[in-house]
């Protein structure tokens, strides 16, 4: 005759049965401890792409290059998958951007990380319309200074500026398409009427270098950058904003000079940094967005 399975079945253990459930806790205790410890912010969410690519539309060396390498740890921590940076240089951030609205998925594993006012000007130009980007969030804010060697022989804007009268033509000044640095030499050349010979660099550092290794008497470029890459290699004559900065306070305003040299005033000037992404990834993709943001 056949045994019947009921006859080999244990009987019932109440006490054993209580310590399977308190194991079982237990273990999916720990696996979720360890996941909010893991990914903290969101919500046990991790992003959804293998990897964030940051698309930098300058070169590398640069302040946006530097300030967005520097954020890449921060959000590896809070996306929980790796960041890595792309540059893609060329035009002052036409190039770089082009080819994200061109060719990068508008899934939101491509962001671009761009400057004002290089935007406007690639805007200006018609290399991309407003309406094709999605705005993510402004994280940098820096205004302009007037630059030159920490060895040169011009101490003050005025040393400069009297130089720039003297020897026409002669004074030289590193600029980027598309950047402060460009308009500040049209409008200096404009008030003094003068000749400073503007000399194109792509990128802040190559712009900065132009200057440290005296091919260039000066540069306009942003403080809190410069100061942060150059500070014992290069000295701020004039800040392009309405009053000093902390910083520097020692170091006049451009119109405070402007002022005193009897000129009128210059336009108070300042770079802002920002992330962007294709346009239609926030409405696609509301999640990813609210994640990023």
């Amino acid at each position: 005759m056949k045994k019947s399975r009921l006859l080999d079945c244990k009987p019932y253990n109440k006490e054993e049965e209580i310590m399977k459930k308190s194991r079982l806790l237990m273990v999916t205790g720990t696996i979720v401890l360890a996941l909010m410890l893991l990914f903290p912010a969101l919500g046990f969410c991790q992003w959804p792409t293998k990897q964030l690519n940051i698309v930098v539309p300058f070169s590398p060396g640069g302040t946006t290059d530097r300030v967005a390498r520097g954020l890449g740890p921060f959000l590896e921590k809070e996306l929980g998958v790796p960041v890595v940076l792309v540059n893609r240089k060329g035009g002052g951030g036409i190039v770089g951007t082009k080819a994200h609205l061109k060719s990068d998925p508008a899934d939101g594993s491509f962001i671009v990380y761009s400057i004002q006012p290089y935007l406007s000007g690639a805007i200006f130009k018609g290399a991309f319309k407003l309406m094709d980007l999605d705005y993510l969030g402004l994280n940098y804010f820096s205004p302009q200074g007037l630059w030159v060697n920490s060895k040169s022989d011009y101490n003050s804007a005025e040393d400069l500026f009297d130089a720039v009268k003297a020897k026409p033509g002669k004074i030289t000044m590193s600029i980027i398409p598309n950047s402060w640095s460009r308009v500040g030499n049209s409008v200096l050349n404009d008030l003094l009427a003068a000749d400073i010979k503007g000399i194109p660099y792509q990128g802040g550092g190559k712009l900065r270098m132009a200057v440290i290794k005296n091919d260039v008497d000066s540069t306009i470029t942003e403080v809190y950058g410069t100061l942060a890459s150059a500070a014992g290699d290069m000295r701020c004559l004039a800040v392009f904003g309405e009053k000093r900065l902390g910083e520097l306070p020692n170091v006049p305003t451009i119109n405070e000079v402007m002022k005193k040299m009897g000129m009128n005033e210059m336009p108070s000037m300042s770079n802002s940094r920002f992330f962007m992404v294709k346009k239609g990834f926030k409405e696609k993709y509301p999640d990813r967005w609210t994640m990023l943001t």
